[in-house]
């Protein structure tokens, strides 16, 4: 079912429709992501050069000594920057994902009436305050997560995992919040994440990691809600 999802969906993105509409949040990306890195690329880039000491060498005298070598020196300056490489791609993900909400009403209407005019979109429309107290449910169990990942942050290898964990979360429940209640309502809804959670997660999993390849997650980000939109229309159906 999932393969024939994602056919019938790079199918319905490389359409006229679709392309006219993922053109604006990428370029609405793009120039976010341009913004933060002129903004901080310069003084990051600033700090390192200026020779500056990494650590209190008083509190850390043993790491000071070390870091006071060249070899561990650009060691470390080449580990931030992987790391900060990672980050931004993250970072880049998850503003694509906030900005593509906007647009999700009109690619589930295009979508619906290409293939699914037989089934009827829900009625009641989930007021402001309702979707605010959602989507800020989602952020604070994120902050949690991210609070709890910080330990692991300054372990190599791990604190890749520990970084990608607490933002696949905000991705998954952003992307099925933002197409799961454009699509049935409230009742429905709670009835398809519960009986297909291990189908969607699988889903959402395999997109998010897609998203992490660079520029993938800012192109591709309204296939990923094509995907999720077909994904919910046809558990709707059976």
């Amino acid at each position: 079912m999932i393969k024939q999802i994602i056919q019938k969906s790079l199918k319905d993105f490389f359409t006229p429709a679709i392309l006219s509409i993922s053109f604006l949040p990428f370029i609405i990306t793009f120039a976010v992501i341009l913004i933060l890195y002129l903004i901080l690329g310069d003084s990051v880039s600033a700090y390192f050069q200026s020779g500056v000491s990494f650590v209190d060498a008083k509190e850390y005298p043993k790491l000071a000594y070390i870091l006071s070598f060249s070899f561990f020196k650009w060691l470390f300056i080449i580990f931030f920057y992987i790391f900060g490489a990672i980050l931004v791609i993250i970072m880049s993900v998850v503003i694509a994902t906030i900005v593509v909400g906007f647009f999700t009403p009109k690619i589930i209407k295009i979508i619906h009436q290409k293939y699914y005019n037989h089934l009827k979109l829900p009625n009641e429309e989930n007021s402001i305050i309702s979707t605010i107290l959602s989507y800020t449910k989602i952020l604070f169990i994120f902050l949690i997560l991210l609070i709890i990942s910080l330990p692991f942050m300054f372990v190599p290898i791990i604190n890749v995992f520990a970084l990608a964990l607490p933002f696949y979360y905000l991705f998954h429940n952003f992307l099925v919040l933002d197409v799961g209640l454009n699509i049935s309502d409230k009742k429905e809804f709670q009835s398809i994440i519960k009986n297909h959670k291990f189908q969607l997660r699988s889903t959402t999993l395999s997109l998010y990691l897609l998203s992490l390849i660079p520029f993938v997650g800012i192109v591709f980000q309204v296939l990923f809600v094509i995907v999720l939109t077909h994904f919910f229309f046809l558990k709707r159906a059976t």
